[in-house]
């Protein structure tokens, strides 16, 4: 019976080998990372309900809100998000290195396509759209 231990040794490596190249790699959500940097950033049509809305309520809106405008700030309604915007604090705020204290939001900065999708709008004078 000694034979077949090695046979069985060649076995597991072969199956351990193929289960290595075989199985999925770990890869980044990043998009920029997957596809480029601004490859999947359309920055064309920017408008409040789909693109801006989303960015502040995901990011902002939680402590910028009508029941907790932390700092002073309310970032709910588009009367509000416009008025930050194109007074230049919004994007101040984002901009700032995160080592700054006051740079937003607190848990790390919004993406690159964020940003520029911001920036598109508040360069269209941040309609209602």
């Amino acid at each position: 019976m000694k034979p077949q231990l090695p046979l069985m040794k060649v076995s597991f490596i072969v199956f351990f080998a193929a289960m290595i190249v075989t199985a999925p790699s770990c890869t980044s959500d990043n998009v920029d990372d997957k596809y480029g940097p601004g490859s999947a950033c359309d920055t064309a049509v920017v408008t409040f309900s789909q693109d801006i809305k989303a960015i502040i309520g995901q990011n902002c809106e939680g402590c910028h809100n009508g029941n907790s405008a932390s700092g002073g700030l309310n970032l709910a309604g588009h009367g509000n998000i416009q008025t930050s915007a194109l007074g230049g604090d919004l994007m101040d705020r984002i901009q700032r290195p995160s080592s700054d204290p006051l740079s937003m939001p607190p848990g790390g900065p919004l993406s690159d396509c964020d940003q520029n999708k911001l920036t598109a709008w508040i360069n269209q004078g941040a309609p209602n759209n």
